[in-house]
């Protein structure tokens, strides 16, 4: 698929997701500053704000669970991103080591208790709720790591933690992890009734019997399950592994990631629009096909699904679509500032910014257009080295990245307060399961040929006769 459109907006594809084209980002500028490494704590900090940008492990961890500092986002960035520099077990080790923290020699003992009291209490309390942070955020770790909960049972059982009170919340916490067999994340739903579903009448749908409001309903659940679903990891693993990694079975990790069904959701509405308008060997019901296709998308702007309401537009503007210059001189001015208002929604100028700027404000639930994240989070990877140049882990980078998987989880923290009508969504899928993301090139050849055979190419002239014969002129 190509970018363009008849309106001359110019337009974000969403074939693009597979191949990223990757934009300069003002936000994402490093400023060039002289960083400074803390001997006494093995940290490379920024001079002006303080922030870390770098340090290795054992330095980093001892950030985590300092006692004369809180950093909240440095806490959040480190647990988000910990397995792009070191391993479960390996922070599991450093935590443990952490906690058993030894006095410095020759203290007096007055010395000694100001010390226990103001310093290894207080890391030992932070190292606690860092194990505490790891499992109440479904984000950290996955079902394949719960396996390091028997370890941390073991920790707590162990006499020298037993004897720290908030040991026995963190016990039980270890304990319902392993009966449930998973973490939980904290979701909000809308208190109000959810709004009455628009049912099609007949009992065989086509696309058009369905209400434009009511498809771009079934189409937003749809999308906002599968985006749901999507795992900070993933997007990390997808940016240092390359654009469409994963995007195939057989892919590395060994099929699809959470990422790559979105992708394939929204490559297959595009390519369910346009067999739909080119399914219809009558230029006046193409347009109208075109038409409700249009409002669908425009409802599901006003939804704030964007996944949707862009794949949408991108079906409309493949080329077999575009090229049908019969079936759009059919389209009402009122459909077509429609058509515009969700192409500007999501124009690639300037690094999407205008988007950038809307979805800033836009009060949930939404379902962004993953695009952009994924550009983002690529530009951070291709950018930024993974170490310092003296050999210590680039934190800054993971802080960087951190703050887009955040953008990820805010708009995963709410769902649609609307209704599954089981008969449009079967109706949605059976349609969604007809194209196959392994054979694109072949569809594109199909949907070419089957526009070709809609409109076939003509002469200026023979397309001024035919104006002129569709006037009544001739």
């Amino acid at each position: 698929m190509y970018k363009g459109s008849l309106s001359g907006t110019r337009m974000v594809n969403i074939h693009l997701i597979l191949s990223v084209v990757m934009v300069r980002s003002t936000r994402m500028r490093i400023l060039v500053r002289v960083k400074i490494l803390c001997p006494e704590t093995g940290l490379v900090v920024d001079p002006e704000d303080k922030s870390v940008k770098g340090g290795s492990v054992k330095a980093l961890v001892e950030r985590l669970t300092a006692h004369d500092t809180t950093d909240p986002n440095y806490s959040k960035a480190f647990l988000m991103t910990f397995k792009s520099f070191t391993t479960l077990n390996d922070l599991f080790d450093l935590l443990v080591e952490r906690f058993r923290i030894q006095p410095p020699s020759g203290l007096a003992t007055l010395q000694l208790r100001q010390w226990t009291s103001r310093k290894r209490n207080i890391v030992q309390f932070r190292v606690i709720n860092t194990f505490k942070s790891m499992l109440t955020d479904e984000d950290i770790l996955e079902k394949d790591d719960l396996y390091i909960l028997a370890r941390m049972k073991e920790f707590v059982l162990s006499e020298d933690v037993a004897q720290v009170s908030a040991s026995r919340s963190l016990l039980a916490l270890i304990e319902r992890v392993q009966k449930s067999g998973e973490t939980k994340r904290i979701v909000v739903k809308a208190a109000q009734t959810a709004p009455a579903p628009l049912l099609p009448k007949a009992k065989r749908l086509k696309l058009t019997d369905i209400e434009p409001l009511e498809l771009a309903r079934q189409l937003t659940l749809l999308e906002s399950a599968l985006y749901q679903k999507i795992r900070p990891m993933e997007c990390l693993q997808r940016a240092r592994e390359g654009v469409g990694a994963k995007d195939k079975d057989g892919g590395s990790g060994g099929g699809m990631d959470n990422i790559a069904y979105v992708i394939q959701t929204s490559n297959r509405i595009a390519d369910w629009v346009a067999e739909s308008v080119l399914s219809k060997e009558d230029s006046r019901k193409r347009a109208a096909t075109v038409k409700h296709l249009i409002l669908v998308a425009d409802r599901c702007r006003t939804l704030n699904n964007f996944s949707t309401m862009i794949a949408i537009v991108s079906g409309l503007n493949t080329p077999p679509i575009r090229r049908l210059k019969r079936t759009w001189e059919l389209v009402s001015q009122r459909h077509m500032a429609q058509f515009g208002a969700c192409e500007v929604t999501l124009d690639s100028n300037r690094n999407f910014n205008k988007y950038r700027s809307m979805l800033a404000s836009v009060v949930p639930p939404c379902v962004p257009f993953i695009g952009v994240f994924l550009s983002t989070l690529q530009f951070i990877q291709d950018g930024n080295k993974d170490l310092l140049s003296d050999g210590v882990v680039n934190f800054k980078k993971r802080q960087m990245a951190s703050e887009v998987i955040s953008d990820i989880k805010r708009w995963q923290a709410h769902t649609y307060n609307l209704q599954v009508v089981p008969a449009i969504r079967d109706y949605i899928e059976e349609c969604l399961s007809a194209y196959d993301e392994t054979d694109t090139r072949m569809s594109s050849d199909r949907f070419w040929q089957m526009s070709l055979e809609r409109e076939p190419r003509e002469r200026e002239d023979e397309k001024m006769a035919r104006l002129l014969q569709e006037s009544g002129f001739l």
